[in-house]
């Protein structure tokens, strides 16, 4: 972590020097941003609905509060190629991480097209940040990992269709940071029997759309996450053995698609079946333009952790959803909605069965395969979907940093939830954003919870902008067996200011 913040500062640095020698009438632009937040309350966390989906910036810990400053630099070459970059700082109490950096980055842009490395706080594709419940893969709920990615600043209008194609794309390579993080947690919690260091990351999703501006128009497309190589500390008949994944072309290049070793098992590699950790989600989404002003959209995310998930082998799972938008300028009260349900209980079913996980004779004397239990999130080289024990995807998959045990995997991954989202604007200075969730869990296929653990989480907040400065004040509570009874109120504290 250390080595990384000393790479972002120079990378921060060379940017500036490369701004200030070559402004011209364009012109640079460089603001600041300061935030401070508390939460304040009754039970074990803070309120669910003031920690999800926001980057691990608020920590988990009850009583709770921050100091955050960041710069922000931009500056045009020319119409169409812009360099910008940030830095990110957050100091904490009460916090699992004191002092670190949430972003630091570098982007070159080009038109439509971008590439950029660095560690940044990226909203999610099609879902709304505010308001949904969250991704399955690319979501918004854990630090950001430092990568390096090229892609489309949002939908890209392919020439010669006549308007009437669109294509959002991102494709990057990146590495997990808290390798720290989970040796501590295996040393100082008994309950973990592995560990896993110096994991490697590759993201990318593609989508298509037609023509948003028309009545009815339609998204396709898929993301997919892996974790990959890294080096994993497991316990063994009393004694910790150590298996390295090399990290080379051949690495990056099977991650790209879900290839594996044929040979796993007579090269004692029975994770790498598939090279890595894949998951990720396929999209199919219906938008009508009812007027000028009202747009509304019916979504499915059909989610997988496995080929079988792929094949639409685990039933109903998914986030299927409704949302709302209303376009007009000016006050409104509801200015936006959404209906979610989040379903991931089938997992293609309780059972695995592969005979070429087995050693001769058995391979040969039973051959049916049942290809099922595709325990989402979790993986046997891999500490889980998570980066410092908060999910990438979806929270109302439990993440493992609510285990008061210290356990660095995912407990609760069979879930049925449904989610409400509302905001709006109650003057022209002061909008309000009301959110709901109520899941029940079951455990796992190995691990069932008896009886079903269920939680109804609310956040009510209200937001008052004023010039350069925004306060907010908010109260939330959880209430259930998850996160236990949990009551948060939160006030937040925000300046924007431009230095040039």
């Amino acid at each position: 972590m250390k080595r990384y913040r000393h790479v972002a500062i120079i990378m921060f640095c060379l940017l500036c020097s490369v701004i200030v020698r070559s402004q011209d009438s364009l012109g640079t632009h460089i603001t600041y941003d300061l935030t401070t937040e508390a939460a304040v309350g009754t039970g074990d966390f803070t309120a669910y609905q003031l920690v999800s989906n926001r980057h691990h910036v608020l920590a988990t810990r009850a009583n709770t509060a921050y100091m955050r400053g960041a710069v922000n630099v931009e500056h045009r070459f020319s119409e169409d190629l812009k360099l910008s970059g940030a830095v990110d700082a957050i100091a904490s109490v009460h916090a699992d991480h004191k002092a670190y950096l949430q972003q630091c980055y570098v982007n070159l842009q080009y038109g439509p097209f971008f590439v950029e490395a660095g560690s940044r706080e990226l909203p999610m594709v099609l879902r709304d940040d505010l308001l949904s419940s969250g991704a399955f893969a690319k979501g918004t709920n854990a630090k950001p990992v430092p990568q390096v990615h090229l892609g489309t600043n949002g939908f890209w209008t392919v020439p010669f269709t006549k308007d009437w194609v669109q294509v959002n794309f991102d494709f990057g390579y990146g590495k997990f940071l808290d390798s720290k993080y989970h040796e501590d947690m295996y040393y100082d919690h008994p309950v973990n029997s592995y560990y896993t260091t110096d994991a490697l990351y590759h993201q990318k999703h593609l989508y298509i759309r037609s023509n948003p501006e028309k009545t009815f128009f339609v998204t396709v497309g898929i993301e997919h996450a892996v974790q990959f190589c890294g080096t994993s500390y497991k316990q063994e008949k009393g004694e910790l053995t150590v298996k390295e994944k090399d990290v080379n072309l051949k690495a990056f290049w099977n991650v790209i698609l879900p290839f594996g070793d044929s040979n796993y098992f007579e090269n004692k590699a029975g994770e790498d079946w598939v090279y890595g950790n894949h998951l990720g989600s396929m999209t199919v989404q219906l938008g009508w333009n009812i007027n000028e002003q009202h747009q509304l959209q019916a979504y499915l995310d059909d989610i997988f952790d496995d080929g079988s998930g792929m094949r639409k082998g685990n039933g109903w799972d998914g986030l299927w959803g409704l949302e709302y938008h209303n376009k007009t300028t000016g006050r409104q009260y509801v200015r936006g909605a959404v209906l979610e349900y989040f379903q991931s209980t089938n997992q293609s079913g309780p059972l695995h069965w592969d005979p070429g996980d087995f050693p001769d004779p058995i391979r040969h004397q039973i051959t049916d395969m049942v290809t099922g239990n595709d325990n989402y999130y979790n993986h046997m080289f891999y500490n889980g979907y998570s980066h410092y024990g908060m999910t990438f995807g979806n929270p109302l998959i439990t993440s493992p940093i609510y285990n008061e045990d210290g356990f660095t995997e995912f407990r609760d991954n069979r879930v049925k939830a449904w989610h409400l989202g509302v905001n709006g604007e109650l003057t022209d200075r002061l909008s309000y954003l009301v959110k709901g969730s109520y899941r029940e869990g079951w455990g796992t296929y190995d691990q069932p919870l008896v009886p079903k653990h269920h939680s109804f989480d609310a956040m009510l907040q209200g937001i008052y902008q004023s010039g350069p400065w925004q306060f907010s004040a908010a109260y939330a509570f959880d209430k259930g067996n998850i996160y236990g009874d949990c009551s948060t109120f939160n006030i937040k504290i925000g300046y924007h200011g431009k230095i040039l």
